[in-house]
């Protein structure tokens, strides 16, 4: 009953913050929760999530008397009761008002005052498909049980972190600070441990019908040290091919770069769409530097090494 009356009050609300075009589009009514679907054409923000739920709050705290009427069908579209769309009515119908708020056709049971609602918390809203928006609410328990919940997790991160409520913000962001550091830091550490071993990658390098070819597995990496590793070990090279993988938490990530005077020979893009399928993936790009990643990074090493025989191929073919 209580969420019956709440949907009710929740698509009153919806339709005052959002617009009149929103219109029911599937409702769930169970003893714990609630859920309305409705037609909408963004997300919500937060400042429209607080509004609604304060206009449903602000009735409830009204204690307003629930009134149901039953009346000839017309009548009832004429005092501007809201209907479902495509929903079949018999001539007399049953008119759940809420007077000041809502008004709607509906043959549910209800609390007899709003006050009996205790309290509505909206906890989840998203899209469920084109034009169409979920929201899920918990009211009277159930929604004192979550707020409660909620106030549990501040006091344990309080306790654990020895500050007080309204300092919790800052020591977040410091926090996030301190992470985003500590990652540039990682980050740093891995490029130099890759960059350690430029000297035994350029001995590696192979030549293929006169083109130095490098094609080598490098630590893990994020895309933009992979690529700046490749671009100086191309300088490098002076002449040639490079061709760089890494494992990215389990996906793979390729680059190849050939230098300008070999690149009207062999195509940077055309050797990365040859190799990026073997690591269950795509890419692509121009004639001297070209890029792909892969869901599959344990296919790297396979991929690196038949570099090598792309190249060969292209070369020997003369295409």
């Amino acid at each position: 009953m209580k969420n019956h009356t709440a949907t009710h009050l929740l698509q009153a609300a919806l339709r005052k913050v959002l617009g009149n075009h929103v219109k029911q589009a599937g409702s769930l009514v169970s003893q714990d929760r609630l859920r309305f679907d409705f037609v909408h054409y963004a997300p919500l923000t937060k400042a429209e999530i607080n509004k609604i739920e304060d206009y449903v709050n602000q009735c409830i705290w009204e204690n307003t008397d629930v009134v149901t009427t039953t009346m000839d069908l017309n009548s009832a579209m004429e005092s501007g009761a809201v209907a479902l769309f495509g929903e079949k009515y018999q001539e007399k119908v049953r008119v759940v008002e809420v007077p000041g708020f809502s008004k709607e056709l509906c043959g549910g049971t209800h609390v007899t005052a709003t006050g009996s609602i205790g309290i509505f918390k909206i906890v989840g809203e998203g899209g469920i498909s084109a034009g169409i928006r979920r929201i899920d609410a918990l009211t009277g328990p159930a929604a004192f049980d979550r707020f409660r919940s909620s106030d549990q997790i501040v006091e344990n991160f309080q306790a654990d972190h020895n500050v007080s409520r309204n300092e919790i913000d800052a020591f977040i962001d410091k926090l996030q600070g301190n992470i985003k550091e500590l990652q540039r830091q990682n980050q740093e550490l891995k490029t130099k441990s890759a960059r350690a071993n430029i000297g035994d990658m350029l001995a590696s390098a192979r030549e293929i019908h006169g083109i130095k070819v490098l094609s080598a597995q490098v630590p893990p990496i994020d895309r933009a040290s992979l690529r700046n590793l490749a671009d100086e070990l191309k300088q490098k090279l002076e002449s040639g091919i490079v061709i760089l993988g890494t494992d990215l938490e389990g996906k793979a990530a390729l680059v190849v770069m050939v230098t300008e005077d070999i690149s009207g020979k062999v195509s940077a893009g055309r050797i990365i769409k040859k190799i990026a399928p073997i690591v269950h993936g795509g890419g692509g790009g121009k004639s001297e530097l070209a890029e792909a990643g892969g869901k599959d990074s344990s296919k790297l090493a396979d991929a690196i090494e038949y570099g090598y025989s792309v190249v060969e191929e292209f070369m020997g073919s003369g295409t």
